[in-house]
């Protein structure tokens, strides 16, 4: 069946044990993975890097990714176990949409 989210139907949450402003709606856990996340202006996600390529698209705000600033409707792929951090914009919240595999593990950089 298919997956339809209109932007009415975002159903943001604040991240499970954070509260900095992180919000997140899984949106499929199965193959695709799929996610939406929103950060407040000027919130970094910190070096890491993940399990699973990722595509991610910016629908609001802007992102910082390297020395790149990505605004809505830009695509960002980022290959399984490459570094990077994202940073958001001082132009208002930063609202992106995650597409993986599957279900990807993390792992944070000091």
């Amino acid at each position: 069946m298919a997956l339809i989210v209109t932007p009415e139907d975002r159903k943001l949450e604040p991240y499970p044990g954070t509260d900095d402003g992180l919000k997140l709606s899984r949106l499929r856990e199965d193959e695709p993975y799929v996610h939406l996340t929103e950060v407040p202006p000027g919130y970094c996600i910190s070096l890491h890097s993940h399990s699973e390529t990722e595509v991610t698209v910016i629908l609001t705000g802007s992102a910082r990714v390297g020395d790149r600033v990505c605004g809505p409707g830009s695509v960002i792929v980022i290959d399984a176990n490459e570094e990077y951090a994202l940073s958001a914009g001082d132009d208002g919240p930063l609202t992106f949409l995650v597409v993986r595999p599957r279900k990807a593990t993390y792992e944070f950089k000091e």
